[in-house]
């Protein structure tokens, strides 16, 4: 009897614990900002930027996900109808002004951008394809 009160503690303490830690995290996200660069010089890597944005909605379960592209903001990640719309149009060259007029007055705790590399704007973790 000893050992099943014992257990039956535990079990209890650790459905407190994993309760206590979902009720924080869900009141608590994170906001990250996830920019796709859509120039023309990525085309040939829309699976893999699409790949990616997709695991990374996967992994992150207690974060808000704000999505756009280089050129026009478009809302929260899950609100879209389909990740191919990100992908609808590219052309242009991805620059700095852009993201800095779309982009420059959004909070967020992390800030993304899914490019080739050629820019490596301040304040943005890049990740090259």
């Amino acid at each position: 009897m000893k050992y099943a009160k014992t257990f039956s503690a535990l079990i209890l303490l650790q459905l407190v614990a994993w309760t206590a830690a979902h009720l924080y995290f869900s009141a608590n996200n994170t906001v990250a900002l996830v920019v796709a660069d859509t120039s023309y010089s990525m085309k040939k890597n829309f699976p893999d930027v699409k790949r990616w944005i997709e695991n990374y909605e996967g992994n992150s379960r207690y974060s808000t996900i704000l999505i756009g592209t280089d050129k026009a903001a478009l809302g929260e990640l899950n609100e879209l109808k389909s990740k191919d719309v990100i992908f609808r149009t590219s052309f242009g060259k991805l620059s700095d002004e852009n993201l800095t007029r779309l982009y420059g007055q959004v909070t967020a705790d992390k800030r993304i951008l899914l490019s080739d590399g050629t820019l490596k704007p301040s304040g943005w973790d890049v990740i090259e394809f």
